[in-house]
């Protein structure tokens, strides 16, 4: 039987009608919401908390309930190699498109002429903002170092732990990132020598115990394969262990800084919101499959301990953004990198277990 064509009246009835229905189900959606975080909140046992999650995940629209939420979820851990959750709401979009659009270049500072005055000035002379500048260069160009990561992000009601290492012997390095909830699991591992990178994936056997694939992901003729594809994606290369970019251009407020009981020196910085993080943003938004930029609603906040050789030993960071997916949702993200340098530190085998 032919189907019946539309009149131009009927057309106009339907898209009308496919609109109600679409503001409907956004309605329905935020009131779901609500009552989840309003049950949360009153949840007196941990086991009741995980039943209402495990409910709600059931009840969410299917764009929710698989690729959309692990996106959303990978993409708010992802800069975490770099709180509480306040949950998500909808409303419309309002970020400014030309918000990150800055020429990273003009961003820096001169590192010579930097390194040229700490040679005559002490740390605390130098300032803080100047001591980063200088921490970051030199840690970025030891040829051996080790960086542990460990942390978290909380997002729509779900915490999702970081566990992230990497190792650097000359021109080989090794990124692994164990990143895991109670429903997103991203397990990666990168293997860089010299100008080639080589990326694997990792699965969970039991709760601790990660086994990783021997065959490398990046297969396809549209794969990162290179140093300068991986740069040219996320903006930064895996030595360049911290991806906010920190300047007399960036830094927002700056704290003295202080020599503490073991030698080191330590001061914090708070971050421009926007001019910090355009490297950052671009790789959540590759890593996270989003068609807009991450929204960071306050000034990211670091700390930094550093030697008298401006060698980053711990570096702790804090940040807040919004990622628009169904909606604005409200993340906090939280991590510590610890770093050791000048061992013969070993790169693990292909074979090698991970355990968290």
């Amino acid at each position: 039987m032919k189907k019946k064509k539309l009149t131009k009246e009927e057309k106009l009835a339907k898209k009308q009608q496919a609109k109600e229905n679409k503001i409907a189900a956004k309605q329905k959606e935020k009131q779901r919401l609500a009552d989840v975080k309003l049950a949360l909140k009153n949840a007196k046992t941990k086991q009741e908390k995980k039943a209402i999650k495990k409910e709600a995940r059931k009840n969410a629209p299917p764009m929710m309930n698989k690729t959309t939420l692990v996106n959303l979820l990978i993409v708010c851990m992802v800069g975490l190699v770099t709180g509480v959750s306040v949950g998500i709401y909808l409303r419309p979009r309002s970020l400014d498109p030309n918000r990150y659009n800055f020429e990273v270049s003009a961003l820096l500072d001169d590192v010579a002429e930097i390194r040229t005055e700490s040679a005559h000035k002490t740390p605390e002379e130098l300032g803080a903002t100047k001591c980063c500048v200088l921490a970051f260069d030199t840690t970025f160009n030891c040829p051996r170092v080790s960086v542990i990561g460990v942390g978290s992000v909380k997002s729509s009601g779900i915490t999702q732990s970081i566990n992230a290492r990497t190792i650097r012997m000359n021109d080989k390095i090794f990124y692994e990132n164990v990143s895991v909830s109670s429903l997103v699991k991203a397990l990666n591992r990168y293997y860089a020598d010299g100008q080639d990178i080589k990326h694997y994936k990792g699965s969970m056997s039991g709760k601790t115990t990660v086994n990783w694939a021997t065959t490398p992901d990046n297969t396809g003729a549209d794969d990162i394969k290179t140093v300068a594809q991986y740069k040219s994606k996320f903006g930064s290369t895996l030595n360049e262990y911290m991806t906010f970019i920190v300047s007399s251009k960036t830094v927002v407020t700056a704290s003295s800084v202080t020599k503490n009981a073991n030698g080191n020196y330590v001061f914090n910085l708070t971050l421009d919101k926007s001019k910090a993080v355009v490297n950052y943003v671009k790789t959540m938004k590759d890593t996270g499959n989003l068609k807009d930029y991450p929204d960071f609603t306050a000034d990211p906040e670091i700390t930094v301990e550093m030697d008298v050789q401006f060698r980053i030993i711990k570096f702790t960071s804090y940040e807040r953004y919004s990622v628009y997916v169904v909606g604005e949702n409200k993340s906090v993200g939280r991590l510590t990198n610890t770093f050791t340098y000048d061992q013969d530190f070993e790169i693990p085998a292909l074979t090698d277990k991970t355990y968290i």
